[in-house]
């Protein structure tokens, strides 16, 4: 038990409101979950995941409130409960979906924008851990500059990218050679699938990466909207001649190279704490898959501070210049996911270090990293601004107008709250032994 000092020293830090708001984030979670011992651990994981910014387990268990002695209990807590036969990864990804749900209803946008997108994960010295594949990373690159081979695991999500606080609806890590394995399209597929299902009456709209530039996803994504930039330029296409009374087949990238401009305007471009301003232009028309007959709306534009050419892929009708600006935008929310993994795989809580040796495992502690990066988020957004802002003052906040008061601060400041509640309760039960320092 701590002292009454003590116990005034953590009432002044914001420990009992931050476990309140956590453990009010994953009830969704710890509902699904067979047993109280269970659920209690889902907490514990989730606060040493952010207080070590690490997903190694037994980093973990240093961030607990120390009641015993050594912190060999909460890492056995954590381990049993990534080991435990009575339930499987199927529940923690569940109980994410559910607090997407909670997420969006609470903001209630008119639509949603889903962006899906596979990433892989590295581990570069992993050869005999169940299911390790052979993955390719661009970041970091070769002494070349390009992108390399690696021992690793795929893994992708869908995330709804238009809400504040960002609502995962799908998530998945995988293996190329497991036995649930059966292709890249089968997962994006299954993405989809379950982001219908999650968000049931919802008006979704899909967008993706060149990844997802395949004819049998066009199908898939038929009964919701999609936008998909376009990779396989050199593909036969059919386009209308109005003249003629007839559909013609042409190369993608012919009629890409001929389009008219039919749109000049200013769009912002937020990259390294800067903004720039481009000059955007965008041209539009009709064409029609030769095999399937399906309609696609192709986008091409151009702008002064990129050097490639933007091809997309949607079937949303592009009638009006207004309707062309709205898939834009909505295509360029794409790169909120890419922030996300970033702030998962680097900097932030470093995914790529598990240390369990299944991918079941592997995928459990996947979604507690997931549920404490979307807490992070879920805090900036529904804490009162002051709390937020003594938080990041804590995490290293410098107060100058340069500051970009993004998600690592607050990461900071929550690690410095965790650990220094730890290090009282630590003295409380186990005071540091002054007296081998004093003379004799």
């Amino acid at each position: 038990m701590l002292n009454i000092p003590l116990k005034e020293i953590i009432a002044k830090m914001p420990v009992a409101e931050l476990e309140q708001t956590m453990s009010d984030f994953l009830l969704p979670v710890t509902e699904l979950l067979p047993e109280e011992r269970l659920r209690r651990v889902v907490p514990e994981a989730v606060r040493g995941i952010l207080a070590q910014e690490t997903p190694v387990i037994a980093a973990m268990a240093q961030s607990t409130p120390r009641q015993e002695r050594s912190c060999y209990a909460g890492a056995k807590r954590i381990y049993r409960f990534v080991w435990n036969e009575r339930f499987n990864h199927h529940r923690l990804f569940k109980g994410l979906y559910r607090v997407a749900q909670r997420t969006v209803a609470g903001e209630n946008p008119e639509r949603l924008v889903v962006a899906v997108d596979p990433v892989n994960f590295e581990k570069p010295y992993t050869k005999k851990l169940e299911g390790v594949s052979t993955v390719r990373k661009s970041t970091p690159p070769d002494l070349k500059g390009e992108a390399r081979l690696a021992h690793g695991y795929p893994a992708i999500t869908a995330t709804v990218v238009n809400t504040v606080v960002p609502a995962t609806s799908y998530a998945n890590w995988f293996s190329y050679k497991t036995a649930d394995f059966i292709s890249e399209n089968r997962e994006i597929q299954r993405a989809i699938r379950t982001t219908r299902w999650v968000f049931p009456g919802r008006k979704l709209r899909f967008v993706m990466d060149s990844g997802g530039d395949d004819q049998k996803n066009f199908a898939f994504l038929e009964p919701d909207e999609f936008i998909i930039t376009a990779k396989h330029m050199n593909r036969m296409v059919e386009v209308y001649n109005p003249r003629l009374d007839r559909w013609e087949t042409e190369h993608l990238q012919d009629l890409v190279d001929c389009v008219p401009w039919q749109v000049t305007y200013q769009v912002a471009f937020h990259h390294a704490g800067r903004t720039r301003l481009a000059n955007l232009k965008m041209g539009w028309f009709l064409v029609r898959l030769p095999e399937t007959h399906q309609q696609l709306w192709v986008l091409v534009a151009e702008d002064d501070l990129h050097p490639n050419t933007l091809t997309l892929l949607t079937n949303i009708p592009i009638l009006a210049v207004t309707i062309a600006q709205e898939v834009y935008s909505d295509w360029r929310l794409r790169g909120r996911i890419e922030h996300g993994y970033r702030f998962d795989q680097e900097q932030g809580l470093d995914v790529e270090d598990l240390r369990v040796h299944t991918v079941e495992r592997m995928r459990r502690i996947f979604a507690l990293v997931l549920l404490a990066a979307q807490y992070v988020f879920s805090l900036a957004k529904h804490w009162p601004p002051k709390a937020v802002l003594w938080l990041r003052k804590l995490g290293g906040k410098f107060g100058l107008k340069t500051d970009r008061d993004g998600p690592y601060i607050l990461l900071r400041g929550l690690s410095a709250v965790w650990q220094c509640a730890t290090t009282i309760s630590w003295l409380a039960v186990q005071p540091f032994p002054h007296h081998l320092f004093q003379p004799p």
